[in-house]
């Protein structure tokens, strides 16, 4: 593969994702960004880079299928939406823990906003 066709894959897989991928406008102290969205893209599979990355994206992948399979966002769904939610939260107190490079700030903003896209009120959160 060609260098500049894998910086346009690299490219359009961060666009999907971005807001796994910290606030570009915050000061990069420390390198703190440099290390968050290297371990985004490339996650230590042996750590809980890898673990957490995975649980991130698929619980926002099911909001998206459930959107493309009913055309309503998941939040709203009567029996669904509460407990997408709940994994939401549980994912949350996760970040409690071992995070590798991972900004955990940068992640609950990231739930709380795939939260609020998908149809849940997170004022109370």
């Amino acid at each position: 593969m060609s260098k500049h066709l894998y910086v346009s894959a690299a490219a359009a897989i961060r666009k999907a994702n971005s807001t796994l991928y910290s606030n570009r406008n915050m000061p990069n102290t420390g390198g703190w960004q440099t290390r968050h969205d290297a371990a985004i893209d490339n996650p230590v599979t042996t750590s809980f880079e890898s673990t957490l990355v995975k649980m991130l994206k698929g619980w926002q992948e099911y909001a998206m299928v459930h959107k493309r399979e009913y055309d309503s966002l998941i939040g709203e769904d009567g029996v669904l939406g509460l407990e997408w939610e709940a994994i939401g939260d549980s994912l949350r107190g996760i970040l409690n823990g071992q995070a590798g490079r991972l900004d955990c700030g940068t992640l609950d903003s990231f739930i709380l906003n795939t939260m609020t896209e998908n149809g849940v009120d997170t004022s109370h959160k």
